[in-house]
């Protein structure tokens, strides 16, 4: 982990007590528990006691945490040692890594590019060979994001499956799009394992978060051997993807269908609605709570044009450049505009509504097809240069709407960018509307590209078995 954080600059703090704990327990008569002196790394939000929880933003250095986030604490109960903490970005609502107090985290494959955001840190630590298991978490892709750009596994559970007690959020208050923890490991058996034991016989629930629900680990879900019925898209309308990600998807379809496994195609409606509403319930406080955590704060040069436009701009101005940037713009304008659409609270109530007939209509449609499970694009290209991070930030609609949805989701690497994709893009034909993603993917040649595996809510057991299957096929 020192010589990783040396040159991608991952880790924002060791934890020093980490030898004594391990010592502890090598000395202990005690049976050895399932996890007996595993390290693993955690998110620079996840709450550590005695160590600062800033989410990038100086307003909160010096307020050390006075316990350990619940999931934490869980692992500790297993026998896994906490080691170090790691980068995120300003405020994590980014899918960049840097702020004014740790700075910017590289990515493992390739400097130039970002790792994502907002577990960035993890997730580079993590493909890097730094750390065998990390924690993050997930609003809006924050753990899937990463996991697609450096190349590594990882799940998003449903809501309340695992506990987010102790965590520093990104939006305070924020309803309609929960907050989430996350795994991530370099391959699917840890993340599995890792599931199993937290969820085995409601673990984390009866020692130290109630509030979840009594949904233990289900083995027989997990385990069943028939073969499943799987929905498969390449891209959605909205923002299309690059050849490279698209061929991903039909790489893995291929693969499963081989396997006897039955491809059903399904496209997620209406992604622009999707991102539009995300946005709009992350700043329906008009803002407030982000601009006022960065009122001492150097604004990070990543965040500044979501900052200056979606949250600054006066609502007048933004209705009358709205036709323009509808033209010349059309996959920014929902990502800009979401401040002006929640004003008042019945707004909002209404955009609470609209969203539950969302998701009531997307399993309607699921449930008809009688699908198991979905794999389609984590993200719509490659990891993107760090300076474009900004620019591209509609193509995170293909990660956050699973969490608009509250579904299960989980990365699985499958390929990586080839020069055959490369020359699809430059030669394919490209809206020059989507000119800014093509142009970031140029020269992406080698980098990780992953498939998303969804199922039904509180089915992680499912996702998981499928992630199993993928990372089994893609490994011979």
């Amino acid at each position: 982990a020192l010589d990783v954080t040396k040159e991608l600059n991952c880790v924002t703090e060791f934890i020093k007590e980490a030898e004594k704990w391990a010592e502890e327990l090598d000395a202990s008569t005690d049976t050895k528990k399932p996890l007996h002196g595993l390290p693993f790394s955690v998110k620079d939000n996840v709450s550590v006691v005695g160590y600062d929880c800033t989410a990038g933003i100086s307003k909160f250095i010096d307020q050390s945490a006075v316990e350990d986030a619940a999931l934490v604490s869980a692992l500790r109960g297993l026998g896994a040692i906490p080691f170090c903490r790691t980068n995120v970005p300003q405020t994590l609502l980014s899918f960049g890594c840097s702020n004014p107090i740790w700075g910017s985290t590289k990515n493992p494959v390739c400097k130039e590019r970002t790792p994502g955001g907002s577990s960035g840190g993890e997730a580079t630590l993590v493909a890097a060979g730094g750390s065998l298991l990390g924690i993050g978490s997930d609003i809006g892709g924050s753990i899937r994001i990463p996991a697609a750009f450096c190349g590594v596994f990882s799940i998003k559970p449903t809501s309340l499956r695992l506990s987010y007690k102790g965590f520093r959020k990104s939006a305070v208050g924020c309803i309609g799009i929960p907050s989430v923890p996350g795994i991530l490991a370099r391959d699917s058996k840890t993340v599995i394992m890792l599931c199993k034991l937290l969820l085995d016989d409601g673990y984390i629930r009866r020692y130290f978060d109630p509030d979840l629900l009594p949904i233990p680990w289900n083995e027989q879900m997990f385990g069943l051997s028939n073969k499943l019925r799987i929905g498969y898209y390449e891209e959605c309308e909205y923002f299309p993807c690059t050849p490279g990600v698209r061929r991903a998807v039909r790489v893995a379809k291929e693969k499963l269908e081989a396997l006897g496994h039955e491809l059903i195609p399904f496209v997620p409606p209406r992604l622009d609605y999707v991102i539009s509403s995300v946005i709009s319930i992350f700043y329906a406080d008009q803002g407030r709570y982000v601009l006022e955590a960065l009122s001492v704060d150097d604004i990070d040069s990543l965040l500044a044009l979501q900052i200056k436009v979606a949250l600054k701009l006066p609502h007048l101005v933004k209705q009358i450049i709205r036709p323009l940037l509808s033209l010349i713009a059309p996959r920014l304008e929902p990502c800009f505009m979401g401040k002006s659409i929640y004003r008042h609270s019945y707004q909002l109530w209404h955009g609470i509504l609209k969203q539950s007939e969302y998701k009531a209509n997307f399993l309607a449609d699921w449930r008809n097809l009688r699908l198991d499970t979905c794999i389609g694009p984590g993200f719509a290209c490659p990891a993107p240069l760090a300076k474009d991070t900004g620019r591209v930030t509609p193509a995170f609609a293909y990660a956050c709407l699973y969490n608009f949805l509250d579904l299960p989701a989980g990365i699985v690497p499958v390929t990586k960018e080839t020069e055959e994709d490369q020359y699809m893009l430059m030669n394919g034909g490209y809206d020059f509307r989507d000119l800014v993603c093509k142009l970031t993917t140029r020269g992406a040649t080698g980098l990780p590209i992953p498939v998303q595996v969804v199922g039904l809510p509180y089915q992680e057991e499912v996702v998981l078995r499928t992630m199993s299957i993928l990372d089994s096929a893609f490994r011979i």
